[in-house]
């Protein structure tokens, strides 16, 4: 007997299952530096010209380049970050010391006109007075407010550890992405051409550029930060004021990051006695400056990815509250893609739309079918009458009498 054949779909299923358990197991194992290659990606597709016009300038090498450039990526982020860690830990003491001496020595008196607020005012004086008086009380208020600090402190110090490593890994990435840039390309415009035609591709191009107003949002931001507090600090008194709006432009970088260095600042001018200042540049930073991160960026990525405003602030924001930094750029992506994709689909001709589209109207069928026979319909009147009327026909006159080349026998006269 011959052995039944195999079904068709065995083969195929199985292929279909390799397939996906290698693909589980491909993500478990880059599960870990999924983050960094996508910063990685990010920072080598937003330098990618610099990067082109460099290797140019070494005669093509592109390694050279590379290392370059991660080098110099690395002087302008870590080397600051290293800095203000060192010395920050080595004042620390003084630091503590000046804090409590200030203490010790009782807290300033609160503006006057603060004082004057309707009903907050007078609340505030009077926390205020027993907070310097040292009443048992509002200490233990104030000690069981201060508990959720030292978590807050500890989860802050483990996050602020990790993006370093994160950082770190994204530059080392960075370089193989930069040598390795052109082939991966290539192959990446290949797939999507497989998979989806010049429609995936249209949909890539604009995913970068949404990436790349990202990164132009990122640094006109920075910018606009920087020089905002810059001018709060130098409009305040605060020396200086130039070093600390460069800090703040870096610190844009993260949500809010430039209120970490003014509220501190705003109290040491408190601290100093100097408590309009204080409270202006507390307003300022809180209200001006933290403010320009949701209004500058939006604005630059809509320019980048033709996306309203109001998608382009929700992309930010949200992606920033479900991912963190990283959704800064994945959210207004993401919604860019599916914005353009439903746009697209609606725009879209249903199939009664298209056989309407592609079907003539009887009258316009009705002339082509004229004129290919020759023919065309009047104005007034139904019946199909030629297009080109024929030619008038002679008269046939009857052959002379005489005529020899007449046919038959000549007619006789009488």
């Amino acid at each position: 007997m011959n052995p039944q054949p195999t079904p068709r779909w065995i083969e195929p299923a199985i292929a279909a299952g390799v397939v996906v358990v290698l693909l589980a197991l491909s993500y478990q194992v880059l599960a870990p530096f999924i983050a960094a290659l996508v910063w990685a990606g990010i920072l080598v597709y937003a330098t990618w010209t610099p990067y082109l016009w460099l290797s140019r300038k070494l005669g093509e090498r592109r390694t050279v380049a590379a290392m370059l450039l991660v080098l110099l990526f690395a002087l302008l982020i870590l080397v600051p970050l290293i800095v203000a860690g060192v010395e920050l830990s080595l004042n620390l003491d003084e630091i503590v010391a000046w804090a409590r001496s200030k203490l010790n020595g009782g807290l300033p008196d609160l503006p006057t006109w603060l004082v004057g607020l309707p009903w907050f005012g007078p609340k505030l004086a009077e926390f205020w007075g027993e907070l310097n008086a040292g009443d048992p009380e509002t200490l233990a208020r104030i000690h069981e407010w201060m508990k959720p600090l030292g978590g807050f402190l500890i989860v802050f110090g483990k996050a602020v550890g990790s993006g370093l490593l994160l950082l770190v890994l994204s530059l080392f990435f960075s370089f193989f992405l930069y040598v390795s840039g052109h082939s991966f390309v290539k192959w990446l415009m290949a797939a999507l051409r497989r998979i989806g035609g010049e429609r995936a591709q249209a949909l890539m191009k604009l995913a970068g550029g949404t990436v790349r107003g990202v990164v132009y949002g990122f640094i006109g931001t920075a910018l606009v930060q920087g020089a905002l507090a810059w001018f709060g600090y130098w409009l305040a008194g605060v020396p200086n004021a130039a070093a600390f709006g460069l800090v703040s432009c870096f610190l844009s970088l993260i949500p809010g990051g430039p209120s970490l260095l003014g509220l501190p600042v705003a109290a040491w001018l408190y601290m100093q006695g100097h408590s309009g200042w204080a409270v202006f540049l507390a307003i300022w930073m809180v209200a001006v400056v933290a403010s320009a991160d949701n209004v500058v960026k939006p604005l630059v990525i809509g320019k980048e990815s033709n996306l309203p405003f109001v998608l382009i602030l929700i992309g930010v924001l949200g992606g920033a509250l479900a991912w963190g930094m990283l959704g800064v750029f994945l959210g207004p992506t993401l919604l860019a893609v599916s914005f353009t994709l439903l746009r697209n689909w609606a725009a879209t001709p249903t199939l009664a739309e298209a056989e309407a589209a592609m079907t003539p109207p009887a009258d316009t069928l009705a002339e082509a079918v004229a004129v290919a026979t020759g023919r065309r319909r009047t104005e007034h009147a139904d019946p199909i009458v030629p297009i080109y009327p024929p030619e008038p026909q002679r008269p046939v006159e009857p052959p002379a009498a005489n005529d020899p080349s007449s046919d038959g026998p000549p007619l006789k006269t009488d």
